[in-house]
């Protein structure tokens, strides 16, 4: 075709050239406040030229392609800056709730009360029978042992919240992932004449959103599906298929993934960005290791207060007729007691002293040096029990007889005879629970032992060599409330999902041990904070020379709105033109 033809078709694929200019324009407009939306451009080429008498003439213009302006290596760093966000944000937002529990301008706190607690011994001290002072040292016992049952508890009812948002967020792991799969096949048929640039825009905001709950790589494939894997090179997305994630393990709070098999691989200790990330960090270790830390500090107040409570002696011995059971229980053997490693099986183990009353004007005090050096862990407590009660006999004493109920040793004064213990350098009554001040193992089990609702029974006193007691001795009182400034072996826990958890132990006072683990938390904290903000301004800076690239301006549109236009009224004008030629050559004869 040549001559007014020629111009006319030419005419006509400017036409359609600007047009699609136009449309394209128009659809970044339209999507300027669309997320993951790029800028679209046409492009335009030249039509191959033909010879026409001798010259190659053109042929107009082809919009061959429309391509998204896009930058991959950037679209991937801002999408795993964002992960590295977001695990941190979460993670600042629970230290906040943390912080919150070990509050130290409360009332309530820890620290505040451990201070009364041993305020109260020395107050004891001072006035070793006063019934008053009794009464408060038993209430802020209890007070002290609660609050160390809601702090316990309300770790633990962080760590079941942390749990339950990993459950969502494993569901709409799912969600995204089937979805992405999705599109892979729409963008594979597609894609067989065009490329389909909606649709990646699509899959890049999924991508996008799945990152922001779990670590991903992604590589496309040459057919244009995107193949993504995650922790332990696991697949998510490949093509078609999609594989899901599931909350697993003993007690339903692990990440698994399960392959196309039957195969199920543990993520949890893994998934180190995004917000399981972080909630799973934070469960794992910073949890973890504070609610561990708690326990250790108050395993290890139990334990010291309850070795010097047993030395000593309340107002009087444990009554007749009474029968006096240890807390701690065991059904196998000695050191399957929560206190059993702290047993020293010596000759000289404790003093159990029987007061004879069968002559009321005239009470006799007689003691057995027992011997644990026959027994070991090993032994059971039906072996401790006969070898108190052969000792008992072998003294030529009565009155006192050692059991085991339950799975707990007792000791059961006869209608005449009262009991009490000293000088335990076994640390066996302790770890048995006998004459103790607290009962329980840890944090969230510490309480008052309920012998002591009798408050006649808190030891403030100590039996003397001669077996005289007094009721204003203060010098078990004055020992307890002296363990404030006594240093002491605490273990102190480190966490990691990867090494597992790691058991030290430091030497300090039990205030000090407290004040250094809430100073933890708070350095803890401030570095979580500093780790967020600069993951935020790495956010913003990449999503700055993301938008540079690839987001829709307004301006520039406006500019190719009107460069399309002026076009496009051009090549009508042509038509015009071409028209009146025609015309012009029609109308001669």
């Amino acid at each position: 075709m040549s001559g007014l033809g020629l111009v006319l078709s030419i005419a006509k694929t400017a036409l359609f050239a600007q047009r699609h200019g136009i449309d394209v324009t128009a659809h970044n407009i339209a999507n300027v406040n669309t997320p993951s939306y790029s800028r679209q451009s046409p492009v335009m080429e030249a039509k191959e030229p033909a010879s026409y008498g001798g010259v190659l003439l053109g042929q107009g213009v082809d919009t061959t392609d429309v391509v998204r302006t896009t930058d991959q290596f950037v679209e991937n760093q801002l999408m795993q800056q964002k992960s590295c966000l977001l695990s941190s944000k979460e993670m600042e937002g629970y230290m906040q709730i943390l912080e919150g529990l070990f509050n130290e301008n409360s009332e309530t706190s820890i620290s505040v009360m451990l201070a009364e607690f041993w305020n109260l011994w020395h107050d004891l001290s001072n006035h070793p029978a006063g019934a008053a002072e009794r009464t408060a040292l038993y209430q802020h016992g209890i007070l002290l042992s609660r609050q160390f049952n809601n702090l316990e508890a309300e770790l633990t009812e962080l760590e079941t919240n942390l749990t339950s948002a990993v459950n969502v967020g494993v569901e709409r792991i799912n969600e995204i992932t089937r979805e992405i799969a999705d599109i892979n096949i729409k963008i594979v048929g597609v894609e067989a004449a065009k490329v389909a640039n909606d649709l990646r825009d699509k899959r890049t905001g999924l991508v996008s959103e799945l990152s922001e709950y779990i670590d991903v790589k992604t590589f496309e494939q040459s057919n244009g599906s995107l193949t993504i894997i995650t922790a332990k090179g696991c697949v998510l997305v490949q093509g078609s298929d999609s594989y899901d994630l599931e909350m697993g393990g003993v007690t339903g709070d692990r990440v698994t993934w399960q392959s196309s098999g039957s195969a199920h691989v543990d993520l949890t200790d893994y998934l180190t960005k995004g917000n399981l990330g972080g909630w799973l960090a934070m469960r794992d270790e910073v949890i973890a290791k504070y609610k561990l830390d708690l326990n250790a500090l108050a395993k290890e107040f139990i334990s010291a207060i309850n070795h010097q409570h047993t030395q000593g002696v309340g107002l009087h011995l444990f009554e007749p007729g009474s029968t006096l059971a240890g807390t701690y229980q065991t059904s196998t053997d000695l050191d399957d007691l929560d206190f059993g490693n702290e047993i020293q099986f010596v000759a000289n183990g404790f003093k159990l002293w029987i007061e004879d009353r069968t002559v009321p004007a005239n009470p006799v005090m007689n003691f057995v040096s027992v011997d644990l050096s026959g027994l070991n862990g090993s032994s059971t407590l039906s072996n401790l029990a006969t070898a108190i009660n052969n000792q008992i006999t072998a003294a030529g004493l009565t009155g006192v007889t050692a059991g085991v109920s339950g799975d707990a040793i007792t000791f059961t004064a006869g209608s005449d005879y009262a009991l009490g213990f000293s000088e335990d350098t076994s640390n066996i009554l302790g770890a048995l629970g006998v004459n103790t001040f607290f009962q329980g193992v840890g944090a969230g089990s510490m309480s008052v032992n309920t012998v002591l609702n009798d408050k006649d029974y808190i030891a403030a006193a100590q039996i003397e060599a001669d077996g005289s007691y007094a009721s204003g001795d203060n010098t078990n009182a004055l020992a307890i409330a002296d363990l404030q400034y006594t240093s002491m072996g605490i273990s102190q826990w480190t966490c990691d999902r990867i090494n597992g958890n790691t058991e030290g132990t430091v030497t300090t006072t039990i205030e000090h041990y407290y004040h250094s683990m809430v100073s933890s938390i708070g350095i803890t904290s401030e570095s979580i904070s500093r780790g967020r903000e600069y993951n935020e301004v790495m956010v913003n800076k990449l999503g700055e020379i993301r938008d540079s690239i690839s987001a829709v301006s307004l301006d520039e549109e406006m500019t190719n709105l009107i460069k399309f236009q002026h076009a496009y009224t051009a090549a009508a004008k042509l038509i015009s033109v071409s028209d009146e030629m025609l015309e012009t050559l029609l109308s001669m004869k």
